[in-house]
């Protein structure tokens, strides 16, 4: 009897661990507890060179190819409307090496993956926020929460996600500032 309907049951079981990895509610979060859906940034030279003007943002949010065009040089002239170019190549090669050896492709953490299955092959985001993981996860915010001057956009997570550095950005604790909006999904 087994043999029988073995073929449905296949198909049933594959079926819904394959609906459930494309799910942001995962069976393995019940069975085995929170998976760790990022890290923080711990390069101590990307921190410096890169958090000093914004939130070190971690690698594993864009893909490689993003990384490598967001550190083009020529890119890195107008960089958001900075000049940022590196003077000492060792650091620059050290830069592009961290991001691309920690970026969504390279990632297992969950996040990460989410982000690079809602990139497009063919496309390079250089803003995390243009991608639409990230839009969809904000879309319930309205948008003159997101452009008030306390947060700006959506490219300043910390304005929002107190725990940012840290790579957590857990719906318990995000705090929209000036508003009682909270975010009630996982992740």
């Amino acid at each position: 009897m087994f043999n029988k309907y073995s073929s449905i049951i296949l198909f049933v079981v594959v079926s819904f661990f394959s609906l459930q990895s494309q799910s942001d509610s995962n069976i393995w979060t019940y069975i085995v507890g929170k998976v760790k859906s990022s890290s923080p940034v711990n390069n101590e030279l990307y921190l410096e060179e890169c958090g000093a003007c914004h939130l070190a943002y971690h690698p594993g949010l864009l893909p490689s190819r993003s990384w490598i065009r967001l550190m083009n040089p020529n890119e890195l002239l107008d960089h958001f409307d900075e000049d940022i170019s590196f003077d000492e190549a060792p650091i620059y090669y050290s830069l592009i090496n961290y991001l691309i050896t920690n970026s969504a492709d390279q990632s297992s953490h969950r996040r990460s993956r989410k982000i690079l299955r809602s990139i497009e092959e063919s496309d390079m985001p250089i803003r995390i926020s243009d991608t639409r993981y990230i839009r969809r996860k904000h879309h319930e915010i309205p948008k003159d929460l997101i452009t008030q001057k306390e947060v700006g956009s959506l490219s300043n997570c910390g304005a929002c996600h107190r725990s940012a550095d840290d790579a957590s950005f857990d719906d318990d604790n995000v705090r929209v500032p000036n508003s009682m909006f909270r975010l009630w999904d996982d992740d």
